[in-house]
């Protein structure tokens, strides 16, 4: 066997060993996450895919990566919550853009100024969960970050032994 064949052997266990905590793009602009779910862009966001179902349409890439994180290191509430959140902000934002056409559309002064005193709470709700929105994305990101070290740090464990 040469040299070469056998760093392409020990290259291939080593990718068998460690596709649950890799993020790799595919060649069509999207990410291949921890072997198990595909994140690829859509005309209005990013759609997660497992292998066999359709999880959801994210808004951001960021939050679609968050959610994959969270679901693979097993924090339900957590990825259940950018889930919700991320529904909540996209139909927040779809209604005040609906709202603001009409406004902008209306003939009058008064319908365009009603329409928006109407509209500054929905603004406010949509601000709101951005924030909370954030705040799930953020510990998602703490969660792989420190999942990253671990395996850091078990691989440099198990081959001290």
């Amino acid at each position: 066997m040469t040299r070469d064949q056998k760093l392409e052997q020990w290259a291939e266990k080593a990718l068998h060993r460690s596709i649950g905590s890799m993020i790799v793009d595919d060649d069509q602009g999207g990410i291949i996450a921890f072997g198990k779910y595909h994140i690829c862009p859509d005309t209005t966001g990013f759609v997660v895919n497992t292998w066999d179902r359709k999880i959801h349409e994210f808004s951001t890439k960021r939050t679609a990566m968050a959610w994959c994180t969270a679901d693979k290191h097993e924090q339900y509430n957590l990825s259940n919550s950018i889930l919700v959140l991320d529904r909540k902000k996209q139909a927040l934002a779809a209604d005040i853009y609906c709202r603001k056409t009409l406004a902008e559309r209306g003939k009058h002064e008064t319908f365009y100024e009603i329409i928006n005193m109407k509209l500054q709470p929905k603004i406010d709700q949509y601000n709101s969960v951005s924030t909370e929105l954030e705040k799930c994305v953020n510990r998602a990101k703490y969660i792989q970050i420190r999942g990253f070290n671990n395996e850091t740090a078990r691989t440099i464990g198990s081959q001290a032994k």
